[in-house]
């Protein structure tokens, strides 16, 4: 039969064994992540967090498992307060990082305060801590316990009161996981303080028999909790850049459905169904323009006047159209009003008024040039008539182009017939 002393023994090999095995773990974990998170300051910090971690339970499975098989007993008291330093350096730095890393993710700040002098007291602190002991762990642990409490307390705090816009799960599990470690830290403290005394002897044995295990289990809820908050991060910067990339396409969209010159959309907009919504379910009129003195213009007066006369042409066909309507640059001098819910004579008259109140073009050097445009408009009843329907209205524009009698009369447009027309509003 195992005698109790032998009993826990084993439980405390076992627990220091899963304990390394655990932190080791998380410190691969974190190594691995860190690659892909190089910008993360914060991640960074509770990296070299897990490694502090691990070199002291490292140095503490060394001096229990490995140091008295290798010195043949005992090992000396110098041997052991090295490795209980180490040990004691390793839990501080530990902790010192894991604040430093908290308050890095909490205020977005890189903390370079002298670093140097923070690690100097974190040794003179553990040197005092061993020396003071006399190389018992237990009661270097009740020194461990105050830093610890506060340090953890502090983690905790600082996730705990990030603004609602930051509360995440991960924030809130990693408040809650350092919440848990200062309390279990706080209890060590009592317990490693009166292990063997009548008044606190059953827990307290307890909580120092088994502390590695309650370590393990709340530095992986920690570690998970780390990792957590990384993926949040990461996540919204995903998110930022999938909406960049969405407004940069809608710019890219934008760019290929209309016509830089005009404003207006263009033939491949049309061949897309865009802006033809309204225009499929019910029934209208469509009106070819075609521009009649374009080229006569590019040639005597250059392509920035033509460009000038086409954007004139543009502006007022827009100018007599509702907001359901839609005007396309079909070609280089043509555009198309798709007009739904209207008749052609009703858009042709309209179209004609407010053609014929153009403004001559000033084109420079003191010369001036008329717009001239030639209509032709077409009904369809349904969508299915809408390409027939163009067909039809571009070629009653070029009927109406070849009747002129002279090119010099300005605007003309589709006959216009007789009876009482409907005015577009």
């Amino acid at each position: 039969m195992f005698e109790r002393a032998d009993l826990a023994s084993v439980v405390s090999f076992i627990g220091v064994t899963l304990q390394l095995s655990g932190e080791l773990l998380l410190v691969l974990l974190f190594v691995l992540l860190r690659r892909y998170v190089v910008r993360r300051e914060y991640f960074g910090a509770w990296t070299l967090a897990w490694m502090c971690g691990a070199v002291a339970i490292a140095a503490l499975a060394f001096r229990y498992l490995v140091l008295p098989g290798v010195v043949g007993g005992t090992p000396g008291t110098l041997t052991l307060a090295a490795f209980y330093t180490v040990y004691q350096v390793g839990k501080l730095g530990y902790l010192g990082l894991l604040v430093t890393g908290t308050a890095m993710y909490v205020t977005g700040s890189r903390l370079s305060g002298p670093r140097t002098a923070v690690v100097w007291v974190a040794v003179a602190y553990a040197v005092a801590s061993v020396l003071w002991s006399g190389v018992d762990l237990n009661q270097m642990v009740v020194w461990q316990a105050p830093v610890a409490v506060v340090a953890l307390g502090a983690c905790s705090a600082l996730l705990f009161t990030l603004p609602r816009s930051r509360r995440t799960l991960g924030s809130v599990g990693g408040g809650s996981a350092f919440a848990a470690l200062a309390i279990l830290w706080l209890l060590y403290g009592i317990a490693f303080a009166t292990t063997g005394t009548p008044r606190f002897g059953g827990w307290a044995q307890l909580m120092v028999e088994f502390n590695t295990y309650f370590d393990l289990m709340l530095n992986t809820a920690l570690g998970f909790a780390m990792v957590l908050l990384l993926m949040e991060d990461a996540k919204r910067e995903v998110d930022d850049a999938q909406a960049e990339l969405r407004v940069a396409h809608d710019h890219l969209r934008r760019a290929a459905m209309y016509d830089t010159l005009t404003d207006s959309l263009n033939r491949r907009a049309f061949s897309q169904g865009v802006g033809l919504e309204m225009a499929r379910g019910t029934f209208g009129t469509v009106v070819i323009a075609d521009l009649d003195n374009l080229k006569a213009v590019n040639d005597q007066h250059g392509h920035a006047a033509g460009d000038r006369l086409i954007r004139q042409c543009a502006d007022l066909l827009r100018s007599a159209l509702r907001p359901y309507d839609r005007l396309y640059r079909w070609g280089g001098d043509e555009f198309l009003l798709v007009i739904p819910s209207a008749r052609g004579g009703d858009v042709a008259l309209r179209l004609n008024e407010v053609l014929g109140r153009a403004e001559p073009l000033d084109v420079g050097g003191g010369s001036t040039v008329l717009l001239q445009v030639s209509l032709g408009a077409a009904d369809y009843t349904s969508a299915e008539d809408l390409e027939a329907a163009i067909e039809s209205a571009d070629g009653e524009m070029y009927r109406n182009k070849h009747a002129r009698k002279s090119p010099e009369q300005g605007v003309r447009a589709v006959n216009i017939p007789s009876g009482p027309v409907r005015i577009l509003r």
